[in-house]
């Protein structure tokens, strides 16, 4: 509850109609929050996705569709203008991090310059 507290306020107001879940004993509590559906938010939060499984199958499917109507046409046949794939789109990673640096102030920048240059 303290990791995600507005996701379990929000899916508690939304199920059960219940606004202060601190009111409520522990055990119900606990109960009515394991209780809650699979693409709740505080369920999204602790596994760290973004959308529901339901989503993903869907963009799946119309993914296969799309490919499947795509095949037919004369860009298909050729190989050429390959449909965008929505599970993309549901499935972005992270993009890695930059490789380069930033700084707050000029002065930390030569701050950092004259390190590099000082260990050469």
């Amino acid at each position: 509850m303290d990791k995600y507290p507005d996701e379990l306020t929000c899916d508690m107001v939304e199920e059960y109609g219940v606004f202060d879940i601190k009111r409520l004993p522990a055990k119900l509590a606990a109960t009515l929050a394991v209780g809650l559906r699979e693409n709740s938010r505080i369920k999204r939060a602790l596994t760290n996705t973004q959308y529901s499984d339901e989503r993903i199958l869907l963009a799946s499917i119309a993914d296969s569709l799309q490919w499947l109507v795509w095949s037919r046409t004369e860009d298909g046949i050729k190989g050429t203008n390959q449909p965008k794939r929505f599970i993309d789109y549901y499935l972005k990673r992270p993009e890695p991090e930059s490789k380069f640096e930033s700084f707050e102030s000029p002065e930390d920048f030569w701050e950092w310059a004259n390190s590099i240059t000082e260990n050469n």
